[in-house]
């Protein structure tokens, strides 16, 4: 399968320490994830918490981005740990899942993202992740296991407090921050820069770290990701597809319309 290589490493990339520049994509045609392949990210996370994506149309985004060798997370609600197996089915090489708030929860999805014995998830060949019965049983479920990254995302304030949990439960190959959730549950929402949220994220940060656990986050700029880099973040998503084409909108609307 194309790009099969750059999925397979990203869990190598992850555990070398190694800088990681995405983006989160929310539009269902897959030539805007193709475009933003093109532009030399090393992954996208296919967003289908805030986005009406479906499994499907997933699928048509990992087939854009393999053809450019650029892996393709899948980020769902802990609701849905039930479409782990369609997705990974489909292609993509990891699952991102919002709101981590126990060792229960994490287990929950170590259980819904791996085959027996590790997990509980069901086998099909007739994949595409399988090559549609051209990868034998046991190749296949080495293969995934060996390449399958899992992100818990940490937004709450549970969250937070359960981390030494979560890190001893050694599911997740990172862990991310969602700081627009996590004001809201600190009580400060529409507020990620309030002191009370960036003490929590710092204090967070060096816990993460210091397990040698890698960790990122989502940036509004290019900017704010050189700031999190500086910390030692290395899984930066910076803004969204939707996000980045408005802002080029406006920015270009601003300087044709601006007086002289």
């Amino acid at each position: 399968m194309a790009g099969d290589g750059s999925r397979g490493h990203l869990r190598a990339r992850l555990r070398d320490g190694e800088r990681l520049l995405g983006t989160f994509v929310k539009s269902r045609d897959p030539l805007i994830s193709e475009t933003l392949a093109t532009a030399g990210y090393d992954f996208v996370v296919a967003d289908l918490e805030h986005s009406s994506l479906s499994a499907g149309e997933v699928e048509g985004i990992v087939r854009a981005c393999d053809a450019h060798d650029v892996p393709v997370i899948a980020r769902i609600p802990a609701t849905w740990l039930a479409l782990c197996g369609a997705l990974l089915d489909a292609g993509v090489t990891g699952i991102q899942v919002s709101d981590v708030s126990s060792p229960g929860a994490a287990a929950a999805v170590r259980a819904a993202a791996h085959y027996p014995p590790i997990g509980e998830r069901s086998l099909s060949l007739s994949t595409r992740a399988a090559m549609f019965g051209a990868v034998p049983a046991a190749e296949h479920v080495g293969s995934s296991l060996a390449r399958t990254v899992l992100v818990g995302q940490i937004e709450s304030a549970p969250g937070l407090a359960a981390l030494p949990g979560i890190l001893e439960s050694g599911v997740f190959d990172a862990l991310f921050f969602g700081p627009t959730d996590l004001a809201v549950s600190l009580g400060h929402p529409g507020d990620p820069g309030h002191p009370d949220v960036t003490a929590a994220l710092a204090t967070a940060t060096d816990l993460i770290l210091g397990h040698g656990t890698p960790l990122g986050i989502f940036c509004a700029t290019a900017d704010e990701a050189r700031r999190w880099a500086a910390r030692g973040l290395t899984l930066l998503a910076i803004s969204t597809d939707l996000g980045m084409l408005r802002g080029a909108a406006v920015s270009a609307l601003g300087q044709l319309r601006a007086p002289r």
